[in-house]
């Protein structure tokens, strides 16, 4: 028992500004009798056992997380399915959150994903399982439209990158007449996790998804931009021509550098691991359109193409006359000429009379090579590579990681092409936290007379059998007080007549015999110890010690 006082003395001197209290409340328990301090203790214990019972009974079961991050169409639904599934939940946050208790999470989350839900959002082609039969063709086009951007919409959802999308397209009535008939486009607005980001290529699969996903949409008219206002893909632009003639130059600029991006990432990635490095590449294109022709001749490479001959004879009227003058020439037989002219044939002429003329004409036809070249725009004139790798790295790595890239991006020293490498430690970004874990805490709703009831009458039962205790005690330390009062008014008064006083004896009882009044004493002693206990150590203590006890008691 002492062990034990110790013990709680020791606790009392350490409670700090408590000590007051507890000192009172020490001797407060103290100053009960074994049986009262027994009658508390039953008390203490049932009045917390049945508040216990009652609190765990109607206690709510741990909840867990259903479903997070839910925009307000999504968990009115979600909410509305639970109340007809008569599933208890609780929203948390703005609504975003919503929690279930922990052991149906599966099952209700199997119930639910069954329905299509949560639909992220956005209506898909289950909107057409609840139309109504006299819907107008509009109507129908309308949520046509609304089913295919709400699947477009999930769909890239799904990449890792991105935490929501949002589609809208445009899709023109069919006219009868092909001139009239507008072409298809589609504006997709992304929203990236924090810290992500979307490569060349992760983009061009977004746009070839778009594009392929609707009839009639080109590639071309598909506009790609995050909530930040960071546009991924232009559309092309219509020329004063009616022909797509947008910015060659950025488009081929793009795709050529998502190309080598990729190429330098993929081999970068080989030595430092995926998520350890980040190529970004820009390209200068010059777009201009250059046409050259050009014409050689090889003079010694001739061959004849054609030829041409004249003889030109020019006749008088009469041929003059000529001859040897004389009778012989005039003979029949006179002369050569004259037997010419006999024979009939004409008479010889003087040479020179008859004037001729003849022309001849060679073409030579010269080897000749005419050559045309036409060299469209989207010529690489400069391209730089910007390499970061997470973490440090020696100068050797370094430039074997540089030479790598150079082979990659096919770099050319006589263009310009510059190619950094640089070793950085990358800043890692916190992920948002995750919803806190359920606890096991009693939930005690203080709205609910079923929770409060109990406990305020368990409180109550125990506030009274402490009233009763402290007026018992207190009648009796009165008791005390008073016999400690006589006590002392009697300091000099014999041991005997002062226990004649307090065990009520007359003075005819005075002459008792002494083993009488000793037996008498045990007996009270028996009946009433505490009390006992406080005479004798009046008897023994002096006065001062007698007033330290009563105040004790009081």
């Amino acid at each position: 028992m002492s062990e034990g006082t110790g013990v709680v003395d020791n606790l009392v001197a350490k409670a700090g500004p408590a000590k007051p209290v507890l000192e009172k409340v020490v001797a407060k328990i103290r100053s009960m009798s074994s049986g009262a301090r027994m009658a508390a203790l039953f008390t203490l214990i049932g009045a917390l056992t049945i508040g216990g019972f009652f609190a765990f009974h109607h206690a709510e079961p741990p909840y867990a997380p259903l479903f997070t991050n839910l925009d307000r169409d999504d968990a009115a639904v979600v909410v509305t399915k639970l109340k007809e599934l008569k599933v208890p939940y609780r929203l948390q946050g703005d609504g975003s959150l919503i929690e279930v208790p922990e052991d149906k999470v599966r099952e209700t989350r199997l119930e639910l994903a069954g329905q299509g839900l949560p639909r992220g959002g956005n209506v898909g082609f289950e909107s057409f399982d609840k139309m109504r039969l006299g819907a107008t063709d509009f109507e129908q086009r309308i949520l046509y439209r609304r089913a295919l951007e709400g699947e477009l919409s999930r769909t890239i959802g799904a990449i890792g990158a991105v935490e929501s999308a949002r589609i809208h397209l445009v899709l023109p009535e069919k006219s009868v007449f092909v001139s009239k008939n507008e072409p298809s486009s589609a504006s997709v607005v992304l929203k990236l996790r924090g810290g992500r980001a979307l490569g060349g290529g992760e983009v061009a699969g977004i746009v070839h998804l778009v594009a392929t996903s609707v009839q009639g949409l080109s590639p071309d008219r598909v506009a790609v931009v995050t909530t930040e206002g960071q546009v991924l893909h232009r559309p092309r632009r219509a020329g004063e021509d009616g022909i797509g003639v947008d910015d060659d130059k950025e488009s081929k600029a793009r795709a050529l550098e998502a190309t080598l991006e990729e190429r330098a990432r993929a081999i970068v990635e080989k030595v430092t691991g995926a998520g350890h490095a980040d190529v970004r590449v820009t390209a200068d294109i010059d777009s201009a359109r250059v046409e050259h022709v050009e014409d050689r001749y090889d003079p010694s490479r001739t061959a004849l193409r054609s030829e041409e001959s004249t003889i030109e004879r020019t006749a008088g009227e009469e041929p003059p006359v000529a001859g040897v003058p004389g009778a012989e020439s005039n003979l029949p037989n006179g002369s050569a000429a004259g037997a010419k002219a006999a024979d009939g044939g004409a008479p010889e002429v003087a040479k020179g009379t008859l004037p001729t003329r003849e022309q001849h004409t060679r073409n030579f036809e010269v080897d000749h090579v005419s050559e045309k070249r036409v060299v469209a725009g989207g010529v690489l004139k400069r391209l730089t590579v910007a390499v970061v790798i997470d973490g440090n790295r020696s100068k050797e790595e370094l430039d074997k990681i540089t030479g790598l890239v150079r082979s990659a991006v096919g770099f050319d020293e006589r263009r310009g092409d510059a190619v950094t490498v640089e070793a950085v430690p990358f800043l890692v970004v916190a992920e948002p936290p995750a919803p806190p874990a359920p606890t096991t805490k009693l939930p005690i709703d203080l709205k609910n007379p079923l929770h409060v009831g109990p406990l305020a009458g368990g409180a109550l039962l125990f506030l009274v059998l402490v009233a009763l205790m402290v007026k018992r005690s207190r009648k009796k330390a009165r008791a005390v007080s008073e016999a400690l009062a006589l006590v002392a008014a009697k300091e000099k008064a014999s041991a005997e007549q002062v226990t004649v006083e307090i065990l009520g004896k007359n003075e005819e009882e005075n002459e008792t015999s002494a083993d009488d009044l000793k037996q008498l004493v045990r007996e009270r002693a028996l009946l009433d110890p505490s009390t006992a206990a406080l005479i004798v150590k009046g008897w023994l203590g002096t006065a001062s010690e007698a007033a330290g006890v009563r105040e004790e008691a009081a």
